[in-house]
């Protein structure tokens, strides 16, 4: 049983009870059911299979199970994404930019955190989902989109362009001054 296969079962026998419990009006614990069904699925899984692994394909870009801090200097994507882990992203080395930058950092089931310096031209934006989201401004959202402009940001300049989704994770800007 792959990966695809496991978690597409798992959504859609989720799915299914959710579509039970409301149209039919049925008092169902679907959260119980999920819980039971994911353990199952679990112990087939490590029934099948010679031996229980979690291989992931991914890169180094993509922070997993793990915590990372990555520099500014060290930024060779354009788009990192951080899943069940921790990722500090420590931006206050990039006082000026030579040609406008574009980077996406997609949160999952973590938290991320950004450093930048106030005389950064930077452009911030997003969207969140369950999560908690903190600007510098204190701007906390757990829905909807997010934005932030620093006071050196011009558009017709070059500038860091940060976009950042969260779905059920933290995400924190903080600006140095």
């Amino acid at each position: 049983m792959g990966h695809g296969l496991f978690w597409g079962v798992f959504l859609i026998l989720v799915g299914l009870a959710l579509i039970i419990k409301f149209v039919f009006d049925l008092d169902i614990p679907v959260l119980r059911i999920a819980l039971a069904l994911f353990l199952i699925m679990i112990g087939i899984r490590m029934l099948v299979k010679d031996k229980w692994e979690f291989n992931f394909s991914h890169n180094e870009h993509d922070i997993i199970f793990r915590n990372a801090t990555i520099h500014g200097k060290d930024i060779t994507a354009s788009e990192y994404n951080v899943i069940f882990g921790q990722a500090l992203f420590d931006l206050t080395g990039l006082d000026s930019l030579v040609q406008p930058k574009t980077l996406k950092i997609n949160t999952i089931f973590g938290e991320t955190k950004v450093l930048v310096n106030e005389d950064l031209p930077l452009l911030v934006t997003g969207d969140a989902v369950f999560s908690g989201a903190e600007l510098d401004t204190d701007n906390v959202k757990a829905f909807g989109e997010l934005s932030y402009k620093s006071r050196t940001y011009q558009p017709d300049s070059n500038h860091l362009d940060l976009k950042s989704d969260v779905i059920f994770g933290g995400f924190k800007l903080k600006v140095q001054r």
